[in-house]
């Protein structure tokens, strides 16, 4: 059997690995093997892996990474070891890449083969998947903490985890956007979160270029900023549709987002 788990997003990549290889390990109480082919010697011992078949194992589980850029000839011999594997009751391959299928491997999205993306989440995908994290370590989180730990879920899985193990520690019944702001390590992304505040308060168009210009002079990259913007509870109908209307403009090459937040600034 050949399980395909591929993406960007290495952390549910990785649970959804751990998920499978401790479901494995409890019928068949059997260890996996971990085989990364951009090294020779784990690719030796990945096809002797697939041809070989043990006398005293009913069953074998291997965990592939690095295969995605294997040379040509490399390449071809291992698709005809998954091939060979597709329908293989006693052994089970799972494939773990970062990367999306080639062509060469768009055979594994079909069944026999079961595979799962893990691409980057958004919107209520994102929010479900952080709820479902937050339920997970038995903590309360108020609105404004868990719209901070969105903007942090959205540049990385792995960071919005981290912190959410830091904040599970605390001696608090319910976290505050403030309590996160103390205890997190995630201070470039607070800093955004408080000057976009101080921006949407204000109506001086001078303060909103000053806080903007602090923003951009901190190297913060200005499509993140424009997005923060963009995925605001705060915002109105109206300003939804702006917000849609400016993002169209930079997809069509007709402004850069540096330009969208000036005009925004000024208007």
């Amino acid at each position: 059997m050949i399980i395909y788990l591929y993406g960007s997003e290495s952390y549910r990549r990785r649970e959804k690995t751990t998920e499978y290889v401790e479901r494995y390990k409890e019928k068949y109480s059997v260890s996996p093997e971990s085989f990364y082919l951009d090294k020779k010697e784990d690719w030796e011992r990945f096809k002797n892996f697939c041809r070989s078949q043990s006398l005293f194992e009913t069953s074998k589980l291997g965990i592939v990474y690095d295969f995605s850029d294997l040379e040509k000839t490399e390449l071809k011999e291992f698709l005809s070891l998954i091939k060979e594997n597709l329908e293989n009751k006693d052994k089970t391959i799972i494939l773990n890449s970062e990367k999306k299928p080639i062509k060469d491997l768009s055979f594994l999205l079909k069944k026999p083969a079961i595979s799962h993306s893990f691409e980057g989440l958004e919107g209520a995908e994102l929010k479900k998947f952080l709820d479902l994290e937050i339920k997970k370590r038995k903590i309360q989180i108020d609105p404004e903490g868990v719209d901070l730990l969105l903007f942090v879920a959205k540049r990385s899985a792995w960071d919005v985890i981290l912190e959410l193990d830091k904040l599970a520690l605390l001696d608090e019944k319910k976290i505050t956007k403030k309590i996160i702001e103390k205890h997190i390590d995630i201070l470039p992304v607070i800093d955004i979160f408080s000057h976009l505040n101080k921006i949407r308060a204000t109506h001086n168009m001078g303060n909103r270029l000053a806080l903007l210009e602090d923003l951009l002079s901190g190297n913060n990259d200005p499509a993140m900023i424009f997005n923060m913007t963009a995925a605001s509870s705060y915002l109105t109908k109206e300003q939804k549709i702006e917000m849609a209307d400016y993002d169209a403009a930079v997809k069509m090459g007709k402004l850069d987002y540096e330009e969208v937040l000036l005009s925004m600034m000024l208007g």
